[in-house]
């Protein structure tokens, strides 16, 4: 995203969630706030009956819905680690790279002993608070830091909030390393590897070079990489799973699961009647800092 503006893929991000909630029978992911979050662009879109109807539809959704599975999966699957985590004692809650995330509204009242930490570029965060505004005061267990990923480090920006270094920290970092250099992804996980405590966590989503992709999978990886360019907010970071996993390893983590596209269809979307699936273009992952 460029200095001076909000970053449009989390708009579109919102968008997809409130679209999901709004339409979908059985949400994998219910974000009654996605709606608000999204831009007046974005709501005007949604409330037009026959796009959404068309939007919503089998074929589309064979199609485009892969990019729906991709979103809404992805925070249902790190909210359902991180409710593991709270309930195994750790009272630190990371956002890397918030964006319009809206768990502070959903459940931040639900975990009073939770800190929680949203970590983001000061434009998206500027966006975000006003957005808050309509709801009245923040939790108080909830504090913002900004950051420019590609020239802070997250060890630095969190030295200067409330994060308690010693103790675990659960780290959600979703829908960014996309949109990162894989030098800057590899960097800041070294970064956090390096400073938290042994037990804490780390849940990501990356992406798969398109080239180790077949058919519609090959396709639509690399529309959305066009999609992204007319954003402005181009797709530029892509791992090999095996040589990840080396590195992070090297780094001392623990790779407590990775999960495909394929995977995370037949956890989360299984058998269902709107088609909607996870792409194959990227998978889930689940590190946790070793106990030596």
């Amino acid at each position: 995203m460029k200095a001076g503006r909000a970053s449009k893929t989390a708009l579109a991000a919102a968008a997809i969630r409130a679209n999901h909630y709004l339409n979908a029978i059985n949400p994998v992911f219910s974000d009654p706030f996605a709606l608000d979050m999204t831009s007046t662009e974005w709501r005007k879109l949604l409330s037009n009956q026959t796009f959404t109807r068309l939007f919503n539809s089998a074929p589309v959704n064979r199609t485009f819905g892969k990019l729906t599975g991709q979103v809404v999966a992805r925070s249902r699957y790190s909210e359902d680690l991180l409710k593991q985590a709270i309930e195994n004692g750790i009272e630190q809650y990371i956002l890397v790279g918030a964006g319009l995330d809206s768990f502070i509204l959903r459940l931040a009242n639900l975990y009073p002993n939770l800190r929680i930490f949203e970590v983001d570029h000061p434009d998206t965060q500027k966006l975000k608070l006003h957005k808050l505004q309509k709801y009245g005061n923040v939790p108080k267990n909830v504090e913002f830091v900004c950051i420019d990923f590609e020239k802070e480090s997250l060890s630095d920006a969190l030295s200067r909030s409330a994060y308690d270094k010693n103790k675990a920290g659960f780290y959600s970092w979703l829908g960014t390393t996309h949109y990162l250099q894989p030098e800057t992804t590899l960097a800041t996980l070294k970064n956090i590897a390096d400073f938290v405590v042994d037990g804490s966590e780390v849940v990501l989503d990356y992406s798969v070079d398109y080239r180790n992709l077949l058919g519609i999978e090959r396709i639509g990886s690399m529309l959305l990489s066009r999609f992204t360019q007319l954003l402005k907010e181009p797709l530029i970071g892509a791992f090999l799973p095996e040589h990840l996993h080396q590195s992070l390893e090297n780094m001392g983590y623990e790779v407590v699961e990775d999960l495909t596209g394929l995977e995370i269809s037949q956890r989360y979307f299984e058998k269902r009647p709107d088609y909607i699936r996870h792409t194959h273009a990227t998978h889930m992952l689940h590190l946790r800092k070793n106990k030596y």
